[in-house]
């Protein structure tokens, strides 16, 4: 009778304990890093911990017997413990300590029924969404810096003199000694070392015409994977940065650049252990933050199975900061879209963990993909960080968690206005039923102009004509967009009136905000001047006149060598010409009813807000502002968010369009 097997669950206790372990462990190799005071007992101790985490990934993946490996960690650890101690390190010791403990209660709890082992299937490429590579291949060692102890300098033998008394006998004693200064230096030069003989070439000639000299000698096979392994880790990185489509393009034309990305995972899968092993030095050898590394290390970590690779991308996020906003928004944007099942254990390492940057990954991630369990959810309804508190709003009004109102409450008498913003997106996905009283009053409030478009998006009718009448009062852009998104009728004729205002944000404003309602496709054409940057920031200490918007090639570049000023961009933008649309509006009104409200020239319904998530090249805020209008007008919340890949946004149109059929049968 076959022996019956265990599926390995990341969930289990005896992960959680690895885990813990997993994350004590790290934080000491850290300080060791960091620490700048010389000590002989320091290399060999990050030496140490570096073995024992290799031992630990191949109990987490099964590379070898799992039981083994936990006592062989434990042992690793223990050793580094006891240089710890010789180094005089309490702290970190400690941390050993707790370490050791958690390895412990691991082997404890380890089941005693064997776990089925590692998948062996080919690999196989790609389609559409990103894939989950198995490879066979050696646990990812870690490489810990240490400070180095400098060595003993050699004793140098001194010239033993007498004492001078007098000036005659001072005179003697410098020559003396400079006789010997002069022959120590000639006895130096005299040491017999073997001199490093520069590499003998051939003197270059030129070739005969029609002929060639021989090639350079061919590569080796590990040079030619890491070559090839580099170019494409620079274009996932590259991919995972800009994927997202241009203004005026449509959502779905960035799967081109999806496919790409999937491509170059599958290349570095297929080049095999040599590539893999070189993705983290590669990402750490950046001087500074580079989102696209980051990126590139997480989101090949997060396709390959296995927990060290993810420990990778958990390594090079320390090494750059947690609290350093490029850093956090690389990794999470790699973490919500990564395959491996050990994501949600790093994401709740790093929940556990007390730094701020640490935690707001954790819950923005977890939130995203709707992790949370409902005691962390609960946990989070009475968070104190601001931060983090406002990144959980949006995920505790998706699970519509049994204290969500007190959240909100709390949220909105905030003193922190994101997290008053958050609440009013938080009301919206959550179809609270005071969701457009709490966005009146906190427009009237500190929130100001923020509230604006959350509570045209939740707006009933006699909100939208308060939006109206607030836009006629102070008619500022964002109120222009907020009426736009309300859709009164009665407001056309005030829109059209704003094509003439004086500031030019407003009249393009007003434009759109009427293409919005009527859907009359008026559109013109505008011109973007290339690599213009607002607002540059450049420290001079002998500071010109300002000069206005300056370019990218005139910032940095010498001007005896500045390359030419590229053609300008044009843009497709709804026209903001009055003439156009009182024309019109003189034509097509009569078949608009002032008392109702209307989106892309019929009245208002879920299936026009689903129309245009589905059709129209919009922004991302404003595809995500649209999912939430979907959800205060049906009740309903399915993710969709322009951060997926295409073919997860089209299953999550599919979704929205089911209820979208419901709610008009219902009707």
């Amino acid at each position: 009778m076959a022996e019956e097997l265990a599926v390995f669950d990341a969930e289990a206790p005896w992960v959680k304990h690895l885990e813990r372990a997993h994350g004590l462990i790290h934080a000491v190799a850290r300080f060791i890093e960091e620490e700048s005071e010389p000590n002989a007992h320091l290399a060999p101790a990050a030496r140490k911990l570096e073995s024992g985490l290799v031992a630990m990934y191949d109990a987490f993946d099964g590379r070898a017997d799992r039981g083994t490996s936990i006592g062989v960690a434990h042992g690793r650890v223990w050793e580094a413990a006891i240089l710890l101690a010789r180094a005089g390190l309490p702290h970190e010791l400690a941390a050993l300590r707790d370490a050791c403990g958690e390895l412990v209660a691991a082997e404890e709890r380890f089941p005693r029924v064997p776990i089925a082992g590692r998948s062996t299937a080919p690999l196989r490429a790609g389609s559409d969404r990103l894939p989950l590579h198995v490879i066979e291949r050696a646990s990812l060692a870690p490489s810990f810096r240490a400070p180095e102890v400098p060595a003993p300098e050699p004793e140098v033998p001194e010239l033993a003199l007498p004492e001078p008394k007098t000036f005659e006998e001072l005179k003697a004693a410098a020559e003396a000694m400079r006789r010997f200064v002069k022959e120590r230096a000639k006895a130096r030069l005299d040491d017999p070392k073997p001199a490093v003989k520069p590499e003998e070439r051939p003197a270059e000639k030129e070739a005969p015409s029609g002929f060639a000299f021989a090639p350079e000698a061919a590569i080796s096979e590990d040079t030619f994977i890491r070559r090839w392994a580099r170019s494409c880790f620079e274009e996932i990185g590259m991919l995972g940065v800009q994927r997202a489509p241009l203004p005026g393009d449509d959502w779905r034309a960035c799967q081109s650049l999806e496919l790409r990305m999937i491509a170059a995972i599958d290349a570095v899968a297929a080049l095999g252990p040599t590539a893999i092993a070189h993705l983290e030095p590669w990402a750490m050898d950046a001087p500074a933050a580079d989102p696209m590394r980051i990126f590139a290390v997480a989101m090949v970590g997060g396709c390959l199975e296995g927990r060290d690779a993810l420990a990778c991308a958990e390594r090079v996020l320390f090494r750059f900061g947690p609290g350093d906003p490029v850093v956090a928004e690389a990794f999470a944007s790699a973490m919500k879209l990564a395959p491996n099942p050990f994501v949600p254990n790093v994401l709740r390492a790093l929940y556990a963990l007390s730094e701020r940057g640490c935690r707001a990954i954790a819950v923005e991630v977890l939130g995203y993909r709707g992790w949370l369990t409902p005691a962390e959810l609960e946990q989070l309804c009475e968070e104190e960080d601001a931060r983090v508190f406002a990144l959980a709003l949006p995920a505790l009004a998706a699970a519509r968690q049994v204290n969500l109102e007190r959240a909100l409450g709390r949220a909105l008498a905030h003193e922190d206005l994101d997290v008053q913003a958050a609440a009013l997106d938080a009301m919206a996905i959550a179809a609270h039923p005071r969701a457009a009283l709490a966005a009146r009053a906190a427009a009237e409030g500190a929130l100001g102009e923020r509230a604006l478009l959350r509570l045209a998006i939740v707006a009933r009718d006699d909100d939208a004509r308060w939006l109206l009448e607030r836009m006629r009062r102070t008619p500022t852009a964002l109120a222009v967009e907020a009426v736009g998104w309300a859709g009164p009728g009665e407001a056309v004729p005030a829109l059209i009136k704003l094509l003439e205002a004086e500031e030019e944000d407003v009249r393009l404003a007003a434009g759109a905000a009427l293409d919005r309602m009527l859907g009359a496709n008026l559109v013109q054409q505008i011109e973007i001047a290339p690599e213009a940057l607002d607002d540059v920031v450049v420290v001079d200490p002998n500071p010109e006149p300002a000069r206005g918007r300056v370019s990218l090639a005139e910032l940095v570049s010498d001007p005896r060598d500045r390359p030419p000023t590229g053609s300008k961009d044009t843009l497709e933008v709804p026209s903001a010409e009055p003439e156009r649309w009182r024309a019109y509006w003189a034509a097509h009104g009569e078949r608009f009813d002032r008392k109702l409200r209307y989106r892309r020239g019929q009245g208002y319904s879920p299936s026009v807000s689903l129309y245009e998530l589905d059709r129209l090249a919009l922004s991302a805020e404003d595809r995500r502002r649209l999912s939430r209008e979907l959800a205060a007008r049906t009740g309903r919340w399915v993710h969709l968010d322009p951060h997926d890949f295409v073919a997860e946004q089209v299953s999550g149109l599919q979704a929205w369009a089911s209820i979208a059929q419901r709610e008009r049968s219902s009707t």
